[in-house]
């Protein structure tokens, strides 16, 4: 009966939007657009200016509007960009040879100038510049030196194995036109060396980026790309399955089949580098016991919660690396579902009767975030930690997490773009760090030591000791890494990424 009705509501809104869409002319190209290709996220950018926001959707708009000196390929591998090669000098030192010729939207020429400007902004050396939102990615960085019009050198206080991960992340903005405002157009009116420029931009609407006929790589082969926002899963798969969108991200798995019935449809799939946990608020007395954690991870049915509500789409981690990560553990232990022994460490920390909790979860800001966070709290009070769901919108969760407030529990699933487990634990698990509420020294050691080795293989080995140490001494409830599930129209012509970026310079239309 409930399909039923689920059904007639869904073809409701098909033919709403049918009839939206054919009024508005949406998914029509125009007469002066040769191809044109429509991209539906949850959620807007927020800012155009690419040093100012920390969310995926805004990068996905961002990425085709600037370059960087470095990129990642799909493959993960880190290679020149607006750079043309670079040069490791020592420990402390990176020299960059800059490709010539290159100029920003507005005009500005692209040089050693810009480069430096750039890096003293978020490395925090640029006088009267507002502190930027990547700003903790940099802070290593001592000087910046032009070594000729085309030549720089980034000089750090100490070695910053992530630093070259970091620069393919640093989009070059122009000095004079981001000089006249101190940066503020820049929100709004992006200006960049990137394939794309922005068209218009409709807040809560669409955000239309047209393609640069005399981009340095070459012109794209789609003239225009639009991000419409729609929060709604229904309506993103309506407008999908009616053509007025081409993609669409954050595919739930129970539709997976629905989209793939569709003739004009596919599904593509990718592993992600996203790492969904459960985070304790070891500050808590009652969870400052390692006993409770460790029991709180042996009542965890982490395959249950695989198959029964993320759909198979997850792959289990051990604690927050997977296999592709530097820092892997290759002799990585899982904790086996074992209620009852949960019990036992629960009653030998003092807690026979458990205790009441609460977990937080931003609802519909990661795949099945809510039904997840129901299912593990069954699991919870079925060993005695009676736990109640705490769902609330994205803007309240980044609010409170931010502000370093969390109840007994969060859920969350962190991005991880740079492939090293020291990009998240230096920030979710290093005591005093933001998103952390817990302390180990020994972890704090080889977090420290990490950071500042840049030898991959010694580098590697911290890692997997501070891993190792935080499985005995748990931060969280250890979970998987997301499968990513895109729906695409199959005239579109792309291939997603494990980053979570959706690139469409390269792709094309049938």
């Amino acid at each position: 009966m409930r399909g039923t009705h689920v059904g007639i509501i869904r073809s409701i809104v098909l033919v709403v939007i049918t009839l939206f869409t054919i009024g508005l002319g949406i998914g029509v190209q125009p007469a002066d657009c040769k191809t044109r290709v429509v991209i539906a996220q949850g959620v807007e950018p927020t800012k155009l200016d690419p040093d100012m926001h920390r969310e995926q959707p805004t990068e996905n708009v961002i990425l085709h509007i600037y370059d960087a000196l470095l990129e990642r390929d799909w493959d993960t591998r880190i290679k020149p960009d607006l750079a043309q090669s670079w040069k490791i000098i020592n420990d402390t030192t990176v020299e960059f040879k800059l490709r010539q010729g290159i100029r920003f939207s507005n005009g500005e020429p692209f040089n050693a100038q810009v480069v430096k400007y750039n890096f003293e902004r978020v490395a925090g050396l640029l006088p009267g510049a507002k502190k930027t939102l990547n700003a903790r990615d940099f802070k290593s960085i001592k000087e910046v030196q032009i070594i000729d019009d085309y030549t720089v050198r980034l000089i750090t206080k100490y070695p910053n194995p992530l630093l070259l991960s970091y620069v393919s992340r640093k989009y070059m903005v122009p000095i004079k036109y981001t000089q006249k405002d101190n940066f503020k157009s820049l929100a709004t009116k992006p200006v960049g060396t990137g394939p794309y420029v922005l068209k218009s931009w409709m807040k809560g609407a669409e955000c239309v980026l047209s393609a640069k006929k005399d981009y340095w790589k070459g012109p794209p082969k789609i003239d225009e790309i639009v991000f419409r926002p729609i929060p709604e899963d229904a309506t993103r798969i309506a407008e999908l399955q009616v053509g007025s969108v081409d993609l669409i991200a954050n595919l739930k798995p129970d539709n997976v089949e629905e989209v793939q019935s569709n003739d004009n449809l596919e599904v593509k799939f990718v592993p992600s580098s996203r790492v969904a946990a459960v985070w304790i608020n070891a500050e808590m007395d009652k969870l400052k016991d390692k006993r409770v954690r460790q029991a709180i991870n042996y009542a965890l049915d982490v395959n249950s919660l695989i198959k029964n509500v993320m759909g198979g789409n997850a792959y289990r981690v051990s604690t927050v690396a997977i296999k592709s990560f530097v820092g892997w553990d290759p002799q990585e232990k899982f904790y086996t579902y074992d209620p009852e022994k949960a019990k036992k460490l629960l009653a030998e920390a003092g807690y026979p009767n458990g205790f009441e909790a609460t977990i937080m979860t931003p609802r519909g800001r990661y795949l099945n975030d809510v039904q997840v966070c129901e299912a593990i709290a069954g699991m919870l009070t079925k060993v005695g930690i009676k736990t109640r769901v705490n769902a609330v919108e994205f803007g309240v969760f980044a609010k409170k997490t931010q502000a370093h407030e969390m109840p007994e529990f969060m859920y969350a699933a962190w991005g991880n773009s740079h492939f090293d487990v020291w990009d998240m634990i230096k920030t979710c698990v290093r005591s005093g760090a933001m998103f952390s509420w817990y302390k180990n020294e020994k972890v704090d050691e080889y977090i420290d030591k990490a950071a500042r080795t840049v030898d991959p293989q010694k580098h590697s080995e911290y890692l997997q000791m501070a891993l190792q140490e935080m499985w005995e001494d748990p931060p969280f409830g250890f979970l998987y890494a997301q499968r990513d599930i895109y729906g695409v129209n199959k005239r579109l012509v792309w291939q997603p990424r494990s980053d979570e970026d959706i690139n469409l310079y390269g792709a094309y239309v049938k």
